[in-house]
């Protein structure tokens, strides 16, 4: 389980919390931590943005 905003980040979750309740999440898979990897590098230029996403900014 993951979760992801505006902030273009992916983020594992580690439990879920109501005001009568706190459950643990399922623990963070591999595909959630690859997901993010290929992300945050795509971010900060460690991997190829297959995707055209990036752009420069002077």
């Amino acid at each position: 389980m993951f979760a992801c905003g505006t902030a273009a980040v992916v983020t594992p979750v580690g439990e879920l919390r109501s005001p009568s309740s706190t459950t643990p999440a399922p623990a963070s898979t591999e595909l959630t931590m690859q997901i993010r990897e290929a992300l945050v590098g795509m971010q900060f230029g460690r991997s190829e943005d297959t995707f055209g996403w990036m752009h420069q900014v002077c």
